[in-house]
């Protein structure tokens, strides 16, 4: 039988050497996140443009937006609160994104906020979207989650294209 051999691992040079992002001043941090940020700016890809077109030909074939506004089939109380939520959704990233990130400067989130707000967002997403998924289940059936997930991709996509 082969002898199993155990890789020897280089024994680190000072254990109490702290990271090197720890050594930094806040003001070499904000200037490595100014430069991070700029580097990423650039989220056109393939991957992108692909997601965009998938949910504008679903958005189109499904005829969505009438099948919104004239099906009877549709449960609409079920879409309004799923729609609500979703907008509950959208207030936070808004905040969140445009207020804190764009307006005031601020990138740590969880020092000017209130730690739990990302969480319900969350919340209010799924439980949005299973919602809306509930309410158009009559119209389209086993179709609905991939109608609305290729819709959502296309949507979060496109907002992803935004300068801020």
């Amino acid at each position: 039988m082969a002898e199993v051999r155990k890789r020897q691992f280089p024994a680190p040079e000072d254990d109490d050497e702290e990271p090197l992002i720890s050594k930094l001043t806040s003001e070499e941090r904000e200037t490595v996140d100014a430069m991070l940020a700029h580097k990423n700016r650039n989220n056109l890809n393939a991957s992108t443009v692909l997601w965009m077109i998938a949910a504008l030909i679903v958005f189109n074939m499904t005829d969505f937006a009438n099948v919104l506004m004239n099906d009877e089939r549709i449960k609409e109380d079920l879409l309004r609160w799923g729609c609500g939520c979703i907008l509950v959704n959208i207030v936070v990233g808004i905040y969140l994104i445009v207020g804190l990130s764009y307006l005031q400067g601020k990138r740590d989130w969880e020092n000017h906020v209130h730690p739990s707000l990302i969480p319900v967002a969350t919340i209010f997403a799924v439980g949005g979207f299973v919602l809306c998924t509930i309410a158009l289940w009559p119209v389209w059936g086993g179709w609905t989650l991939p109608i609305l997930f290729v819709l959502f991709m296309g949507t979060i996509m496109g907002f992803s294209l935004m300068p801020f």
